[in-house]
C-alpha cells in the first residue's frame, strides 16, 4: 500500500478557461506531490525564433473543444472500440477505450498524444477514490480514478504525462509527450466549452478523419538490433501565460528525481543481495505478447492454445494503455491457469534513438531508480515477493562500449535492486544485444556483474527452442532460466478471436497463482 500524502499548500489559480464553476485552487489534501508529480509553475512560453507555427484544427468531444495539429489522426473510440490507444505516434483519442483493443506487439516510446474520455469503462466504478485508498489502474493508461480538481493540470515529469479535470465529472483530458512538454501543455491550456454553431461532438471541424499512420513494426532480432523509430517531435508552442499549479494523485513513483542533477545513489554492494526464490515453470509453454491486455473473456478463449504471457506493468516508454490490466484481471487469468511474465519498459540504451534514454553518467542511479518504481508498479497490481520483473531493454548497437557499458550498469543495478526487495530480475532484449553483452562480462568496474535470473531473448529465427544459437551458450542461463521470442509479429487466431502478437517458448520465471 502506498502511504497517504499529508495535505499540501500550493500557491494557483483557476484556469479559467474550461467553464463556470471553477474557482481558485489554493488548498491540496490527500495527494502525492514528488519530484516528478509537481505544480507546473505559472510562466511564459514564446515561439523560437524562425520556428513556424502548425496548422491547428478543432476537435469538439461532449460540450468541449481543443485545437490541435491538423495532421494528427482523431479517433472515436466509442465508434470504433478496437482502435489501439497507442502513445508511440501522434493522435487524437475521443472516448473510452474498448475491451478488446486490435494493438500490435512491440510497440515503445512516447509521442505527444491527447485522450480525452471517460476514466472508467462500462461496468466499472466512475466516482474518484477516497483519499485515504489507492486507485486501481483503470481501462486508460493515463486515467485512472485521480483526486483532481476541476480545472487544473498535473504533470508526471517522469512519465510524461498530463492528467486535467474538467468540471464535467463525466470525463477526464489526459496527454503524453515526446521530449518537450510545452506544445502539449498549451494544448491542454487552450481547452474551452464549446461554442454553439460549431462542429458537432467528437468531429474535427473543418477536415476529414484523416488516415492513420502506418504502424512501427520492431525489426527481426535474428540478425540486427532492434531500431524502433523514435517517438515524433512535440509541436512549437505559441506565446501563452501557462496556468497554474496542479494537483491531483498518480499510482505510480516516479523513477528518478526531476531536474538537471539529480542526486546520486549509494553505490550498490559489492555482491549482489541473495536471489529470492524463483517461481519457475514446470517445461516449456506456449507463450504470447501483446500490447495492452485482452479481455477476460479472450484470454479465457486463447487458453485452449497458450499458457504464459506478458503483461506491461509501467514504464516511461511503455506506448500503450494498460487495457484491461488490473489486480483483479491478473488474479482472474491466474486462476483459468495462466503464467505472466510482468514487463517494465523503462529508459532505453543511450546509442538508440528512443524519448528517453540512459544517461551514462547516471546509469546506476537510474537502473535502481527504475527497479524501485517496477517494485512500486507491481505492488499496485498485488503482484508481491517473489515476481518476476522483466526489464525491457530493446536491441542496440553493442559493439559500442560507452553504449554497452552503460547498459550493462544499469542492468546491474536494477538486478541488485530487484533482488534486495524481494523481486526475482529478469530482462528482455535481443539475443545480439543486451543478452549476449550479459552473458560475456562477469565484472564491472572491477567487481562481479549481477546477472539477472531470468532471460526472456528475442530470436526471430521461428525454432521453439531455447539454445539462443548462434549469440548465446549454456554457460549463463540454463534453459529453466529461459524464455524466447522466435517469432515476431503476426496474427494468430484461436477460437474465433483474432490477436497481433510475437510468439514466445516460456521457461523461466513467471507469476502464476
Amino acid at each position: 500500500m502506498r502511504r497517504a500524502a499529508v495535505a499540501v499548500m500550493v500557491g494557483g489559480y483557476a484556469f479559467g478557461g474550461i467553464g463556470s464553476g471553477v474557482g481558485p485552487q489554493h488548498a491540496i489534501s490527500d495527494v502525492t506531490l514528488t519530484a516528478a508529480i509537481r505544480p507546473v509553475a505559472k510562466k511564459t512560453t514564446a515561439v523560437p525564433a524562425g520556428r513556424a507555427l502548425p496548422a491547428m484544427k478543432t476537435v469538439q468531444f461532449r460540450g468541449y473543444q481543443i485545437e490541435v495539429p491538423a495532421g494528427w489522426p482523431v479517433y472515436s473510440l466509442d465508434k470504433d472500440p478496437s482502435q489501439c490507444v497507442r502513445y508511440d505516434i501522434n493522435a487524437v483519442y475521443l472516448g473510452t477505450p474498448g475491451p478488446n483493443q486490435n494493438c500490435p506487439p512491440g510497440l515503445i516510446g512516447r509521442a505527444d498524444t491527447l485522450s480525452i474520455g471517460a476514466p472508467a469503462a462500462p461496468g466499472q466504478p466512475s466516482t474518484p477514490v477516497q483519499t485515504d485508498q489507492r486507485a486501481q489502474p483503470g481501462p486508460n493508461r493515463l486515467s485512472p480514478h485521480m483526486n483532481v480538481a476541476p480545472g487544473t493540470i498535473m504533470q508526471n515529469a517522469a512519465l510524461h504525462e498530463f492528467a486535467l479535470a474538467t468540471p464535467n465529472p463525466a470525463f477526464s483530458v489526459t496527454a503524453t509527450y515526446g521530449s518537450d512538454p510545452d506544445a502539449m501543455l498549451q494544448m491542454l491550456t487552450n481547452l474551452r466549452q464549446a461554442m454553439s454553431g460549431r462542429a458537432a461532438a467528437g468531429s474535427s471541424a473543418g477536415s476529414a478523419k484523416p488516415t492513420a499512420p502506418a504502424q512501427p513494426n520492431r525489426q527481426a532480432k535474428a540478425t540486427a538490433p532492434a531500431n524502433k523509430p523514435s517517438s515524433a517531435a512535440s509541436q512549437p508552442s505559441p506565446t501563452s501565460t501557462l496556468p497554474p499549479g496542479l494537483v491531483g494523485w498518480w499510482p505510480s513513483p516516479p523513477p528518478s528525481p526531476v531536474g538537471p542533477s539529480p542526486t546520486p545513489t549509494p553505490t550498490p554492494p559489492a555482491k549482489p543481495s541473495p536471489a529470492p526464490p524463483v517461481a519457475g515453470t514446470s517445461g516449456t509453454l506456449a507463450g504470447f505478447d501483446t500490447c495492452t491486455a485482452p479481455s477476460l473473456a479472450t484470454m479465457k478463449a486463447w487458453r485452449a492454445k497458450y499458457s504464459a504471457t506478458a503483461i506491461y506493468i509501467g514504464g516511461q516508454e511503455m506506448a500503450c494503455d494498460y487495457g484491461n490490466l488490473s489486480a483483479s484481471w491478473i488474479q482472474a487469468t491466474e486462476a483459468m491457469g495462466w503464467s505472466l511474465m510482468p514487463t517494465f519498459v523503462g529508459l532505453q540504451a543511450p546509442c538508440d534513438s528512443f524519448s528517453q534514454e540512459i544517461n551514462p553518467s547516471q546509469a546506476a542511479s537510474e537502473g535502481t531508480a527504475a527497479a524501485n518504481q517496477a517494485v512500486a508498479d507491481a505492488t499496485m497490481f498485488h503482484l508481491g515477493q517473489g515476481t518476476p520483473i522483466y526489464y525491457d531493454m530493446e536491441g542496440y548497437d553493442h559493439t559500442k562500449a560507452s553504449c554497452r557499458n552503460a547498459v550493462l550498469s544499469f542492468l546491474d543495478a536494477w538486478t541488485r535492486q530487484l533482488n534486495a526487495s524481494g523481486y526475482v530480475s529478469g530482462v528482455y532484449s535481443s539475443a545480439d544485444s543486451a543478452a549476449i553483452d550479459l552473458q560475456t562480462n562477469t565484472t564491472l568496474s572491477g567487481r562481479a556483474l549481477a546477472e539477472p535470473q531470468a532471460m526472456w531473448f528475442a530470436l526471430w529465427d521461428n525454432a521453439t527452442n531455447l539454445t539462443g544459437s548462434p549469440y548465446l551458450n549454456a554457460t549463463v542461463w540454463s534453459a529453466s532460466q529461459r524464455s524466447k521470442q522466435y517469432a515476431g509479429a503476426h496474427t494468430v487466431t484461436v477460437g474465433g478471436i483474432a490477436l497481433d502478437i510475437d510468439s514466445d517458448l516460456v521457461n523461466s520465471a513467471v507469476a502464476r497463482g
